[in-house]
């Protein structure tokens, strides 16, 4: 979520302290300078970004930790994906692309 607000409309310190009265069932962190980590549980967290003229709130991981088993996890199913992609189905599609090409070779004279 984006908001648009007024220049220096909003205090960060202020703006923490509110979401930690409101919500304190959440931890909150700050990870850099206008840059607020809300989480629930250790995968379940938002990013509240404050800017000069906008509010910026994302949902996302709230540590390094899972974040890197997600990003792990998609790259081993993309390699999974292309493995069994070579193994199964590859070969056979080469097999008929040099049937199929030899003929039309031979029919039609080409090299």
């Amino acid at each position: 979520m984006r908001f648009k607000i007024e220049p220096n409309s909003i205090e960060f310190e202020d703006m923490k302290s509110k979401l930690e009265t409101k919500f304190p069932e959440y931890t909150f962190k700050v990870r850099q300078k206008n840059f607020l980590v809300a989480a629930k549980s250790g995968t379940i967290g938002t990013n509240i970004l404050l800017r000069k003229n906008k509010l910026i709130v994302v949902g996302n991981f709230p540590s390094m930790g899972p974040q890197l088993v997600f990003v792990l996890a998609i790259l081993i199913s993309l390699l999974l994906a292309l493995i069994i992609y070579l193994i199964a189905f590859h070969p056979k599609m080469k097999k008929l692309e040099k049937e199929i090409g030899g003929y039309l070779a031979e029919e039609y004279q080409l090299q």
